[in-house]
């Protein structure tokens, strides 16, 4: 099959007609940019050989134009030398149309025609058979090409020579699909799980299983009732027994009145002690009380040592109290005589200061007047000056107009001139005064004639001269109007000629320069940074501060007047001086008070100690009469006779309740301890408690028990397990049945596998010697194996390689040789043969990519080859023909 021509509209963005211009024989190139259709031809030509016109499939809706317009495709192409047409339409007003050389086809007989041409007459609707892995689209070229039964089928018909010999031919094939068919009646085809009636045989035989396991539960549970039922009856029989209860509620009654002995004998305990911790408490208050009053004796004698010591001292240190007062207040009066001189040389040293600052304030009025009367002279320069500049009417704008006017009423004068006819004179020297032209004397030079005019000769008469006017009047009169204009500006200017308005305007230049000159001045008398335009404000701002100045300095001069009129003495001293004397008495003044600290320091400190004697002197005194208080009351309370016999008394009365408190516990440690006796009577308490609880607990659990007897007696328990045995045998049987079956499928599927997979080697053979040379050429040394879907599971060059761990550009690279190998075999089997890649071998190297062309090249000396591609620049080296996309204006249809 070689395609000679191809033809589409309305493929997805080919909305209007366009062709697929340069198709022939051997290897085809058509090398354009992303989204220039190349896909989209693909797309068209796999719609147009293996899709059927009427199909509404949701493929074929994909394949419409963006503007909606229905598919439609014409192909014109050689089979085994005949020419034939193809045409297509889709979606709307469909139609299929064939010629094969002088044969026409229509409609389904079309269809039916170019699927039995194709090699696709037995295959199922819409199967393509292996026209899929021959026209490849983008992207498919990265994996091996995946091929339906309808393929593989095309793929065995031609290497079926001799094949079915080997294997018993199709009634092989046959008992392979039905033992296939016949174990998916058993186990699913992909995971080998049990399905159909095995599924269902295990499920019913886990329900058996699962039901025996619950009636042999039940049968063990009423055996467990039945024997858990006769421990009841002997446990009710033991718990109500009258002999053991009244034996246990007499031992309750006597650990009862041994624990009230107890309870009683414990009182009596606590009394005795209570007895004996008062008796102790009186003891040992009346011991502390006469202890008391020795040490309050003891304390009182101490306390009156310790007056008599402090008032010694109090005596000693009141003379050094008084001279330290004394001391201090002379430190005192010499520190504020010292602060007076101070002070004194301080007003002294501000007084000279304040002098100081006067006279240099009067050096800065000084100074500021003048700056002042420099800039007031300097600005009545500057306004003379402007004065004079302002009076001269002639400024650069009118000395400007003037200079124009002048050069426009010379430009006429000369365009007038240079038309007026010449008037020349040649006179004897005594005859130029008897001639006059226009009233003047007779010129000497030649006279331009632009008006009329007269000349005059004595004793001869007067000659009229007029001159031809033609166009000159025109530009006569616009000369005069220009010396109107011209003398209109002069008489503006005051001024009788250019030649005094020049003049003039050099005045007006120099009163300019003038007044630049005395700007400068003015300016160069203001502060710095004084703008230009502030010249005015800052000598009104010069004379403000001037002001300023002056009254600072007389209200300075009348606050200094008024303390040098006090003063009554001579001139101060300069303000060095006046510091110095400051510096010095100041120096004195710091050493008074550091004396009169360090005095007060000391009389502090001998204040504070005799303060602390005497407070010291106080609390003894205090202390003494509190001593005293406490004595007489001790002693009015009890007296000394009464407390010495109390206390006696006292100690017999403890010895006493100390027996009384043995006695006590050694009847009590004879006895059991009390929390024995109460545990042993809530223990036999809980005891009868329980047993009635047992009863109860015991009755009612009979009777539920003999109630679940009787109803597991009555199901006939028995009999329903050995209906459930029954039952999970026969549903075991045939699990085991269909295992047997199962493994015995599987086996035989597997032996036939095996032998079809050894056969399908052998007629693998011729595939793999077309193939192997292509890959001999990309992959020197290489070894391929193909599988019975005709895929590389692996490669082997150095070593065994899976496809899958490859690199993408190697993968693709091989895949389009096992594409290239299918197209070898087609074309070998059946003359022809198409193979179409669209972008394919992106991933390749160039020293591979050489070689990958060198392979489709030779391969296209038998068959057609189709590439499509976007990489213009590595493809140049691929050769072939250069295809193109052509617009044109319509199909050409079939009629």
């Amino acid at each position: 099959m070689i395609l000679t021509d191809l033809q589409l509209e309305g493929f997805r963005r080919f909305g209007a007609p366009v062709r697929l211009a340069g198709l022939g024989a051997g290897l085809n190139v058509l090398a354009a940019p992303n989204e220039a259709g190349k896909s989209t031809l693909l797309h068209a030509l796999r719609a147009a050989l293996t899709l059927r016109h009427s199909s509404k499939s949701q493929n074929v809706k994909d394949l419409a134009s963006y503007g909606g317009s229905a598919p439609h495709v014409v192909l014109h192409f050689t089979w085994n030398g005949i020419e034939c047409a193809l045409e297509k339409r889709f979606l709307s007003k469909t139609c299929t149309r064939l010629t094969l050389g002088p044969d026409r086809f229509e409609g389904d007989e079309a269809e039916e025609k170019l699927r039995s041409l194709l090699g696709l007459a037995q295959a199922t609707k819409g199967d393509a058979g292996l026209w899929p892995a021959l026209l490849v689209g983008q992207g498919e070229s990265f994996s091996l090409p995946v091929l339906n039964e309808t393929g593989q089928a095309s793929l065995r018909s031609c290497l079926a020579q001799g094949a079915e010999s080997v294997t018993g031919g199709a009634a092989a094939s046959s008992v392979l699909a039905k033992v296939r068919e016949r174990l998916g009646t058993l186990q699913t085809a992909s995971t080998n799980q049990p399905t159909g009636r095995y599924k269902k045989a295990l499920e019913q035989e886990a329900q058996a299983q699962a039901q025996l396991a619950t009636l042999e539960a039940r049968k063990a549970l009423l055996e467990e009732d039945l024997a858990s039922l006769e421990q009841a009856h002997r446990t009710l029989r033991e718990q109500t027994n009258p002999e053991r209860r009244v034996q246990d509620e007499g031992t309750l009654a006597a650990l009862r009145a041994e624990r009230d002995a107890v309870q009683q004998l414990e009182g009596e305990e606590k009394v005795a002690r209570a007895n004996a911790a008062f008796a102790e408490t009186t003891c040992n208050t009346l011991e502390q009380d006469k202890q008391r009053r020795t040490e309050n004796k003891a304390h009182q004698k101490d306390l009156l040592q310790q007056c008599a010591t402090i008032q010694q001292a109090l005596e000693s240190l009141t003379p050094r109290v008084q001279a330290a007062q004394k001391q201090r207040d002379a430190a005192a009066q010499r520190r504020q005589n010292c602060e007076q001189a101070h002070e004194q040389a301080r007003k002294q040293r501000m007084f000279a200061a304040q002098q100081a600052a006067l006279l240099q304030k009067q050096h800065i009025l000084a100074r500021e007047q003048a700056l002042l009367t420099r800039a007031e002279g300097a600005q009545v320069r500057l306004e003379q000056a402007q004065a004079t500049l302002a009076a001269l009417p002639v400024n650069d704008a009118l000395m400007q107009s003037l200079q124009t006017a002048e050069r426009t009423c010379v430009q006429y004068q000369a365009q007038c001139e240079a038309q007026a006819p010449k008037l020349s004179f040649a006179l004897l020297p005594d005859a130029a005064v008897k001639v006059k032209v226009a009233g003047a004397a007779c010129p000497q030079q030649d006279l331009s004639l632009l008006q009329e005019t007269q000349v005059e000769i004595e004793d001869i008469g007067t000659f009229t001269i007029t001159p031809a006017q033609h166009d000159k009047a025109g530009l006569f009169e616009k000369w005069q109007a220009a010396k109107a204009a011209l003398n209109t500006l002069l008489q503006q200017a005051g001024c009788q000629s250019m030649a005094d308005a020049t003049t003039r305007y050099a005045y007006y230049r120099q009163a300019q320069e003038a007044v630049l000159e005395a700007r400068a001045a003015f300016l160069a008398t203001l502060p710095e940074g004084t703008p230009a335009k502030g010249g005015a404000q800052a000598v009104e701002n010069m004379r403000k501060q001037v002001a300023q100045l002056s009254a600072d300095l007389a209200q300075a001069s009348t606050l200094l007047a008024g303390p040098l009129q006090d003063a009554q003495q001579p001139a101060p001293p300069t303000p060095e001086a006046a510091a110095e004397v400051e510096e010095k008495t100041a120096f004195a003044a710091e050493e008074a008070r550091q004396i009169e600290r360090t005095a007060q320091a000391s009389y502090e400190a001998i204040q504070a100690q005799h303060q602390s004697m005497q407070a010291s002197l106080r609390e003894v005194e205090q202390a003494v009469a509190q001593t005293q208080r406490e004595e007489e009351a001790s002693l009015a309370r009890r007296p000394e006779e009464t407390l010495t016999a109390d206390l006696l008394q006292a100690r017999q009365a403890l010895l006493i309740a100390k027996a009384a408190v043995e006695q006590c516990a050694l009847k009590r440690a004879q006895a059991r301890p009390l929390a024995m006796l109460e545990s042993s009577i809530e223990r036999h308490e809980q005891k009868l408690e329980n047993a009635r609880s047992n009863i109860t607990q015991l009755t009612g659990d009979i009777r539920e028990r003999e109630a679940r007897v009787r109803m597991a007696e009555g199901d006939g328990i028995d009999e329903q397990i050995a209906q459930a045995s029954r039952v999970f045998e026969r549903i075991r049987l045939e699990r085991e049945g269909y295992e047997r079956e199962r493994a015995a499928l599987d086996l035989l599927q597997k032996t036939l596998s095996a032998a079809e997979q050894e056969q399908t080697e052998r007629y693998l053979a011729p595939l793999l010697r077309t193939m192997q040379p292509a890959f001999s050429s990309v992959f020197p040394g290489i070894v391929v194996s193909l599988d019975t879907q005709f895929k590389v599971p692996e490669i082997t060059r150095k070593q065994t390689e899976a496809f899958t761990c490859l690199s993408d550009g190697t993968r693709e690279q091989i895949a389009v040789l096992v594409r290239l190998g299918f197209a070898e075999l087609l074309h070998a089997q059946h003359g022809t043969s198409l193979l179409v890649l669209d972008d394919a071998l992106s991933f390749s190297d160039s020293q591979r990519l050489e070689r990958v062309f060198d392979v489709l090249a030779e391969a296209a000396t038998r068959f057609q080859i189709l590439v499509l591609t976007c990489h213009a620049e590595s493809f140049t080296a691929l050769g072939g023909r250069r295809l193109s996309l052509t617009p044109i204006e319509s199909l050409t249809e079939l009629r």
